[in-house]
């Protein structure tokens, strides 16, 4: 469908009012009602439709990857709503008043919080929450200045975007080729070659690994650099969003330290929620733990089968629920093998305790961790990478893309040189 730019630009700034509406409803009703207020109740259905309808104009503006995270943060709105609405309710009492001097500050502070949901230096910050890059350490500055913090993400942020062009001028060129020859089948195919298995997992990483976390992550440190450059927040309180490559060392560990955790708050308070107070499951039981991890994920997968459609990958085309509800079956086999390593000859509990807190795991583990991980999420992750390979239209990765005006080569070329400048200078961490 070809919409003309009045039309464009009317549902973008439809999308923006929404979006703001979306969380400052929510943010007054913290400060401004009881705990147990009707008015709360009330309000989640009206997010819901808010939310409703802006994945509608996401849809329509997309595909892309600017509106497929809009589309996740109203969806991650409504889930915080639920937490701090209802489910764990705060209210104008539990806002720290040394922090907030004013209506305006304790309107922003609250707003933070439904719209950064990691919650970074506030009482409801998430576990295990990446720090500061040691690049600031080693200068023996006690937090980021402002200044510094802003040059190092527009730098970082610059070559994201331009590498990302890169990625998707060449995914572009490829699909398309794929397409003309028919080179691809319509559904996913699992009896390869060995060549083309190498391929699919070499594919799958750079897809995952790569570009998906600088996708997400260029989103992040846009956004930080806007809230920082106007003064409404402070460097302190805009940590990296992922963790380091050494943390992708298991699973758990890639899900709960490695990968962004923005979702991981709203998520895990619905589960626990139904585990707890609907189902009553016995509480730090093995059965609530695994159904807690089970229904995190598979909001996870709802959530990303809502962003395939603003891709327009239909829903039932989309890989999403296969790959997140594929994640738990993969931490069951994970915590098994643990355990019969601690049962048959391998370190005790106290060991394992003593271990991590030193960070001291034998190089021999790492290291088979680290395959294991990279291989199961290779191989799931072909559900959900494959549906979107198929289309040219889903290669857009960047708003306006710089290769299709000067060229593939010159942007390469950039990529390259203010790559190694941005690594030195700024002493970029993985």
């Amino acid at each position: 469908m070809t919409y003309t730019t009045t039309s464009w630009s009317s549902n973008v700034l439809e999308i923006t009012l929404l979006y703001t509406l979306h969380c400052l409803v929510p943010a007054i009703l913290v400060i401004a009602t009881a705990k147990r207020s009707a008015l709360r109740y009330l309000s989640i259905p009206c997010l819901v439709l808010i939310a409703h309808r802006s994945i509608r104009v996401a849809t329509a503006l997309g595909p892309g990857f600017v509106w497929c995270e809009l589309a996740r943060l109203f969806v991650t709105v409504v889930f915080q709503a639920l937490n701090l609405l209802l489910i764990n309710p705060i209210d104008g009492s539990d806002i720290p008043k040394d922090d907030c001097h004013g209506i305006i500050a304790r309107l922003y502070y609250a707003t933070r919080l439904f719209a950064q949901p990691r919650g970074i230096n506030t009482p409801w910050q998430i576990k295990n929450p990446p720090s500061h890059p040691a690049y600031y350490t080693r200068r023996n500055l006690t937090g980021p200045p402002r200044g510094r913090f802003l040059l190092r993400q527009i730098a970082i942020a610059t070559w994201q975007y331009l590498a990302l062009d890169v990625f998707a001028t060449i995914a572009l060129q490829q699909a398309l080729e794929q397409k003309k020859h028919e080179l691809l089948p319509p559904t996913v195919q699992w009896d390869l070659s060995t060549e083309q298995w190498i391929e699919r997992i070499i594919s799958n990483l750079v897809a995952g690994f790569v570009v998906s976390r600088m996708i997400i992550d260029l989103y992040h440190r846009a956004f930080s650099i806007f809230i920082v450059g106007i003064g409404l927040d402070s460097p302190a309180n805009c940590p990296p969003l992922y963790g380091r490559a050494a943390d992708a060392g298991t699973l758990r560990g890639f899900w709960g330290k490695f990968w962004h955790q923005l979702v991981r708050q709203p998520f895990s308070s619905v589960s626990a929620f139904i585990t707890g107070d609907v189902l009553g499951l016995p509480h730090k039981s093995l059965l609530e733990r695994y159904a807690n991890v089970i229904l995190v994920f598979l909001f996870s997968g709802g959530l990303h089968v809502i962003l395939d459609i603003v891709q327009g990958i239909p829903g039932q085309e989309s890989g999403a629920m296969l790959l997140f509800m594929s994640a738990p079956l993969g931490l069951m086999i994970e915590d098994g093998i643990v355990a019969l390593w601690r049962c048959f000859g391998g370190q005790s509990n106290k060991a394992q305790g003593s271990q991590k807190k030193e960070n001291a795991s034998p190089a021999w583990q790492r290291v088979i961790g680290f395959c294991w991980t990279m291989a199961w999420a290779s191989v799931t992750s072909t559900w959900y990478f494959y549906p979107q390979m198929l289309r040219p239209e889903n290669q857009n990765l960047v708003p306006f893309s710089i290769a299709s005006v000067v060229g593939l080569p010159i942007v390469g070329g950039v990529v390259l040189l203010w790559g190694a400048i941005v690594a030195y200078l700024f002493e970029v961490e993985i």
